[in-house]
């Protein structure tokens, strides 16, 4: 229920706020980089002195580390990409994506880094020692690399500075980048719900239903586009 609320809420402010993010896109940045710090910093201090935090505070910090937050984002981002350009909530989703991308990616940095830094020192040493090999538990968390890693430079490119000294193709060669970073997170959820020791059926239908929603959608919207093309080129030929 945690993700469906977030989605629901980052989808309702990305909409009422879709001017004030296109225009002040900066402040927005400045915020999703000061939740992403704070968050780093408790989660630094929880493993080196046991902090807890309590109430509605630590139900925020475990949206923000475990990436639900950033992940409603990206879910904002794909769905930009695959609805009917003609409705209304396509058209300001399409006109923020690229703030919205940029503000999701600074959000999953504490949780690439801090999980990453955390198997490396803690986790992956106690493996080796014990000689037990989690095959789900090491999948999940190979896939969350590699999927932080193809994320790395679709975040730098999305930023106008970045994009403008960059060729159209190279650009748009790259962001395709983007079909398997959505696949890897999906993957890496799935991983992740199928690892614990009761699956959570509806989480997992919840992420389900939204991920093949999307490739359904992309599936039909890349069907029509290349039947107008075909439309066109008999039109031209003719």
């Amino acid at each position: 229920m945690i993700f469906i609320c977030t989605l629901i809420l980052v989808t309702i402010l990305s909409l009422l706020f879709t001017s004030s993010i296109k225009k002040h896109y900066y402040l927005y940045y400045s915020l999703a980089v000061g939740i992403a710090i704070i968050t780093s910093f408790y989660e630094i201090l929880r493993i080196t002195s046991d902090a807890k935090l309590e109430g509605v505070i630590l139900t925020l910090e475990k949206t923000s580390i475990r990436g639900l937050i950033s992940v409603s984002f990206f879910i904002l981002v794909m769905y930009a990409g695959a609805l009917n350009q003609k409705w209304t909530i396509t058209k300001k989703l399409r006109s923020i994506r690229a703030e919205l991308a940029i503000i999701g990616s600074i959000m999953l940095l504490p949780h690439g880094i801090v999980y990453c830094i955390r198997f490396i020192i803690l986790k992956l040493p106690k493996i080796i020692s014990e000689g037990t090999f989690p095959i789900l538990y090491l999948s999940y968390i190979g896939v969350g690399i590699i999927g932080f890693i193809v994320m790395i430079p679709l975040f730098i490119t999305s930023f106008k500075k970045i994009r403008r000294k960059m060729q159209g193709k190279q650009w748009k060669r790259l962001q395709r980048w983007a079909y398997l970073f959505y696949f890897l997170t999906y993957l890496h959820i799935l991983l992740i719900l199928l690892n614990e020791k009761e699956i959570d059926w509806v989480r997992l239908s919840s992420y389900t239903i939204v991920f093949i929603s999307y490739m359904w959608l992309k599936i039909l919207k890349n069907k029509e586009i290349n039947i107008t093309k075909s439309v066109r080129l008999i039109k031209s030929n003719n």
